[in-house]
């Protein structure tokens, strides 16, 4: 096998051992073990403080925040919205396809459960519709966690999860966060035409 068609271990790895978990102990368990298992790595990162709005903004565009160390560069569109081009998920989503073809159906049950309302949804601010794979109950808390850290001018730091795409083209919305953090639902659709992920950031008054 060349290089260019080797694929990481790692990215097929991960879906597999989703899928074990599934077949061993369900999708519930599943879906409550990938949330801690985002809230476990959110943890062990040092809270930060920044200064004011601009200057946390400027930090997700240089790489410096945890947050787009993690998920990579967001695309800010005003109003606290902002949406994220890639998941940081997708080379495990390519190369199992890739190499094992579609995941399997027990993937959307993992989805279904994550959106149900639970501990974890309602002080996350996740899922409620915008769960579409079992990668958003890893990242979504992450993120939302990673926020719970932080504090601009001295603020907490909030976060909706407002809505997903999955790499078929399918939406979720969380209509819950959409109304709760007063954005308008066709401006999030239509930040999820060409994103991946559509979150509002709120820092408290």
């Amino acid at each position: 096998m060349t290089d260019q068609l080797q694929l990481d271990a790692v990215h097929l790895s991960f879906p597999e051992i989703i899928s074990e978990v599934i077949s061993v102990a369900g999708a519930p368990f599943a879906s409550g073990a990938l949330v801690k298992i985002g809230l476990g790595m959110a943890k062990r990162v040092q809270p930060i403080e920044f200064p004011d709005w601009d200057q946390f903004l400027a930090s997700l565009e240089t790489l410096k925040n945890p947050i787009a160390q993690f998920e990579g560069k967001a695309k800010y569109f005003g109003d606290g919205v902002f949406g994220l081009p890639g998941c940081p998920f997708a080379g495990s989503v390519n190369a199992y396809k890739s190499f094992v073809g579609a995941f399997p159906e027990s993937f959307a049950r993992v989805a279904q459960t994550f959106n149900k309302p639970s501990e974890h949804t309602e002080r996350l601010r996740v899922g409620h519709g915008a769960g579409v794979s079992p990668f958003c109950c890893v990242h979504q808390p992450v993120r939302s966690a990673l926020a719970d850290r932080m504090t601009i001018g001295g603020k907490a730091v909030r976060i909706y999860q407002l809505g997903c795409k999955a790499a078929s083209g399918t939406k979720g919305l969380a209509d819950k966060w959409i109304e709760e953090a007063k954005v308008d639902r066709a401006s999030v659709e239509k930040v999820l035409e060409e994103n991946m992920c559509c979150y509002c950031l709120r820092v408290a008054s």
